[in-house]
């Protein structure tokens, strides 16, 4: 018998197949799509959702193990969330840095050049990324 998820690792996969689900969903199979949203963003019980569908228990848990497999597979061969994710991470910190030249002035001709570097470096990695 499968142990029960704790409640951070149930909002920590919900959080990534909704993620992956943004950028790939489109992938998917209207079915595969509902099945994943009823179980990961509406919280729904594999019984719940079977009775919804139509289906056993046993399909629908095979569908959404199926499912999330295919998702993290396109991300494991595309690589787009995990992307998005890091340039938001380097995102904030240009923002950051840019939030710093505003209250030391003394340091913003530096903070403002390290800013330009990380954004020409993003420029870069997503150019890169899509052989441009």
């Amino acid at each position: 018998m499968s142990q029960m998820k704790s409640p951070e690792d149930r909002l920590l996969s919900s959080v990534e197949i909704g993620t992956l689900c943004a950028f790939y969903g489109g992938l998917l199979t209207e079915r595969q799509r509902q099945a994943l949203e009823l179980h990961y963003m509406e919280d729904l019980s594999l019984g719940e959702i079977a009775q919804q569908l139509n289906v056993s228990r046993q399909n629908v848990h095979e569908l959404i193990t199926r499912s999330a497999e295919k998702l993290r597979s396109y991300e494991a061969a595309l690589g787009a969330a995990g992307r998005m994710k890091r340039m938001l991470r380097e995102l904030n910190e240009v923002s950051s840095l840019l939030s710093d030249a505003q209250t030391r002035p003394d340091q913003a001709p530096s903070l403002a050049r390290q800013a330009q570097e990380m954004i020409q470096t993003i420029i870069t990695q997503e150019e890169d990324a899509h052989g441009i």
